[in-house]
């Protein structure tokens, strides 16, 4: 009798630990649809909003070196952004700022820091809730190009906006 109660009580387990979850629902962190504060940036994974929102939306903007002055091509394509997260309200943004590979450790997740939060001001002004966003610096330390010339810096140089 104690083995079936022991048996019946794994099976139970199993099929609980395998249900499927709505994607992104232990994302959020309360009524407004913000973040969950459990939820770590290095433990979150690609959903179909990040792919939607890179499909839909121009997700990363470029800065000039030891900047983190939003140019006019950055606001368009925030204001592209803004857009995007009105008519999604339910999409949850990353908002990693990253740097070329010139200049100090420090100084770089400094900067990336300033990036990111440039970008986070920019859709906070522009309608988007501040609950929804989370910034990152990466610093010089997640580049989107290899190489060590100007092209490559150039594109590292970046804010790049992640939806979950």
């Amino acid at each position: 009798m104690l083995k079936k109660l022991f048996a019946i009580v794994c099976a139970v387990s199993l099929v609980s630990a395998c249900a499927s979850k709505e994607e992104g629902a232990d994302l959020y962190g309360n009524a407004n649809g913000g973040w969950n504060p459990d939820v770590a940036i290095s433990d979150l994974q690609a959903t179909g909003i990040t792919e939607k929102f890179n499909d839909e939306t121009t997700p990363v903007v470029y800065f000039k070196l030891n900047s983190s002055d939003l140019s006019a091509e950055a606001k368009a394509a925030l204001a592209e952004q803004a857009t995007w997260l009105k008519d999604n309200p339910r999409a949850l943004i990353v908002i990693e700022g990253n740097c070329d590979e010139r200049g100090t450790t420090e100084y770089n997740f400094a900067l990336g820091e300033r990036r990111a939060n440039a970008a986070r001001r920019y859709l906070i002004a522009n309608g988007v809730s501040a609950d929804r966003i989370r910034t990152i610096s990466y610093g010089k330390e997640k580049p989107a190009v290899a190489g060590s010339n100007e092209e490559a810096w150039s594109k590292n140089r970046n804010a790049t906006t992640v939806a979950y």
